[in-house]
């Protein structure tokens, strides 16, 4: 298989590229900004156009500022290549809607790259509660101020913490079944640029309450806690688990508490098997109705 990587992001660069390669894949990067040779890959492109049609990729994988990944996803399955987005994959929920349309027209496999999910810890505090329970979940992920040049803080690029974190605030309502939204309160912070920095909000499901602290500045938290009546779970460094470190979950029920130990796991590797299992089994729209929903949530969360 031929991969095309469109961008070098800290991401690309931490995460994805290792993982591709331990797969022994055809790998091609095309970066406008990074000038140095890059070990392993096959060949480095500056255009990105060109390298879609020199190098004839089967798959594309778009890691460029959030604005762009809509154009360059489009050109890619325009170009009959299997896609995969960075999070978020559009940003908005008709972009999103042309891109599937695109996808099934041209029997391509399209997914949004959000894959903290893929790690152990989630399956685990899932297995924890039913999902008939009625619980209570609190969010919390905030990181320090980015400096004024980062792509996080330019308006233009699609920055911002609903872009950034967004995917995150949307996927846990959908892994642990809050479906129906009776009620919200939501507030956020501005910076001078009219980008949102700061979301706070409450939501209320018919099947539990949702709460959530999403920040750029202050201190590092990431952190996810899950309880009701009887029992609590408490997860750490979850919407960016590391690979190289055994993490835990602290589990409460009644008045007995302990520590569950997680193995170290590469949940980028995880998502990425999967991916491997639906291109062979051509499961190609496997992963369209979770996009839906959670850009859905996404677009709706601020109205």
């Amino acid at each position: 298989m031929k991969i095309l990587i469109l961008g070098y992001s800290n991401i690309v660069r931490r995460r994805v590229l290792k993982n591709l390669l331990e797969k022994k894949y055809k790998i091609y990067v095309a970066t406008k900004s990074y000038k140095n040779q890059i070990p392993g890959i096959k060949k480095k492109y500056r255009s990105y156009e060109n390298a879609i049609k020199d190098c004839k990729p089967n798959l594309v994988f778009v890691s460029l500022p959030n604005s762009k990944h809509y154009f360059w996803a489009k050109k890619s399955l325009q170009s009959k290549c299997h896609t995969i987005v960075d999070k978020p994959i559009t940003t908005n929920y008709e972009e999103l809607k042309k891109l599937i349309q695109l996808s099934n027209k041209k029997r391509k496999l399209l997914v949004e790259a959000t894959y903290f999910n893929y790690h152990s810890q989630i399956k685990k505090t899932k297995k924890l509660f039913n999902q008939k329970e009625k619980k209570i979940i609190e969010a919390s992920f905030t990181i320090p101020m980015p400096k004024r040049n980062s792509i996080l803080l330019s308006k233009k690029l699609g920055g911002g913490v609903l872009m950034d974190m967004g995917p995150y605030i949307s996927s846990i309502p959908r892994l642990f079944k809050l479906t129906k939204v009776i009620s919200k309160t939501i507030s956020t912070r501005k910076n001078k640029k009219n980008l949102i920095i700061s979301i706070k909000f409450v939501i209320k499901f018919k099947e539990g309450l949702f709460k959530g602290n999403f920040a750029f500045g202050g201190q590092y938290t990431n952190r996810l806690v899950i309880k009701n009546s009887l029992k609590s779970v408490k997860l750490f460094r979850v919407f960016s688990p590391p690979d190289n470190e055994q993490l835990y979950l602290k589990y409460r029920y009644k008045t007995k508490s302990k520590k569950i130990l997680i193995q170290k796991e590469d949940c980028f590797k995880n998502f990425l098997s999967e991916i491997q299992s639906k291109l062979k089994k051509k499961k190609f729209n496997y992963y369209f109705e979770r996009m839906l929903s959670d850009c859905s949530f996404r677009a709706n969360l601020l109205k």
